[in-house]
């Protein structure tokens, strides 16, 4: 065996068998990209810190280092796959005021009519990671095939910000949106939210907190403007399923004591994962907007998908779910090699469009 080859079966080597037999062809070369890119993401994050710390003159404390380094890492892997896709007509980079703080956004437009309905799209990371940059291409290819307006928002991050902070951050922007939108050239009387992973949990928080709670954030009516909720597999309450025992490990990110480690830098108490903007599950499902729900079949948080979709069913919401049984938690990124990820982004654009075109 050459050494290219052994490499390859060393990567798939690592997985259980029952995953490894599970996987499509395609995700099994996106994780063998992945890991031959892995020494050079890690030089880069490495290279990437010690600028950081060189222009602060400030040494930073043991924690701080690891999440900044995790931080470029994340970064450094996540910027091939953001190469090429969707031409915009135009993209913005902005800022909303919320309260007393900026919180950055990233506004893109497919074509060039005044005004469009927008899609507010919030990224997944964990609540640590992530940033407008490590989900650029996801947003401008559900511009694209939407035809909306994408505002992707750079909430805060933790650990140096913990729920609720960023859930009410996103929150208020979308109220921002309705009642200022035509400043940036969105409808705000039309508006879908979407989001994959943590930006799955934010999205779905974030519209129970403006159906529930407006005033939390200040909202007025923002929760009747809203027409369309995109999720890609989030994380929706379960703490135990089958799904979660099955899946997840080093090959994805996802394992038990990963999803444990994102918690503990999130919350600032164990009460905070009972809140129904986290519990999502345990939440009242009544009167939600249509929902486009994706799961991946080989992800620990497959089972998240599938119970909301059917309590969202049984409560009276309009829902499509697809699930994909060959990929892994975050195939979304992977559009350049991956169909799965194309179909997905698709089905929920199209899903977006057609209640965003329907009449308030």
């Amino acid at each position: 065996m050459n050494h290219e080859a052994s490499g390859r079966s060393r990567v798939l080597d690592s997985l259980p068998a029952d995953i490894r037999d599970a996987l499509s062809e395609q995700m099994e070369e996106v994780l063998i990209l992945q890991s031959t890119r892995a020494a050079e993401n890690r030089n880069a994050a490495a290279e990437a810190t010690a600028r950081s710390r060189m222009a602060t003159a400030s040494p930073a404390d043991p924690r701080s280092a690891d999440i900044a380094f995790a931080r470029a890492e994340y970064r450094a892997e996540r910027s091939l796959w953001n190469e090429g896709g969707a031409v915009m007509t135009h993209t913005r980079d902005a800022h909303i005021r919320i309260g007393d703080a900026e919180v950055p956004v990233r506004i893109h437009r497919p074509t060039a009519e005044e005004t469009l309905p927008g899609i507010v799209f919030l990224h997944g990371g964990g609540f640590t990671l992530g940033d407008l940059d490590t989900h650029d291409r996801i947003a401008r290819v559900i511009a694209a095939a939407s035809g909306a307006a994408v505002v992707a928002v750079d909430y805060s991050l933790s650990p140096e910000a913990v729920f609720p902070q960023a859930l009410e951050e996103c929150s208020a922007v979308i109220d921002h949106l309705t009642r200022h939108g035509g400043g940036w050239g969105i409808d705000g009387t039309r508006l879908a939210v979407a989001g994959d992973s943590a930006g799955a949990m934010l999205a779905f928080g974030a519209a129970l907190l403006l159906r529930d709670e407006p005033e939390r954030v200040g909202a007025g009516s923002a929760f009747s403007s809203l027409r369309a909720l995109l999720l890609f597999y989030g994380s929706h309450g379960l703490t135990d399923s089958e799904s979660r025992r099955l899946f997840g490990g080093d090959w994805d990110g996802m394992s038990a004591e990963a999803l444990a480690s994102i918690a503990a830098l999130h919350y600032s108490s164990p009460a905070d994962a009972e809140s129904p903007y986290v519990d999502h599950l345990g939440a009242d499902l009544h009167g939600l907007p249509p929902t486009f729900i994706a799961a991946a079949g080989l992800d620990p948080l497959r089972d998240d998908s599938r119970a909301l979709a059917a309590l969202l069913r049984r409560a009276g919401t309009d829902v499509e779910f697809v699930e994909y049984p060959q990929v892994l938690h975050s195939f979304l990124h992977f559009g350049r090699m991956l169909d799965e990820a194309n179909a997905a982004l698709g089905a929920a654009a199209s899903f977006a469009a057609s209640r965003l075109r329907q009449a308030g």
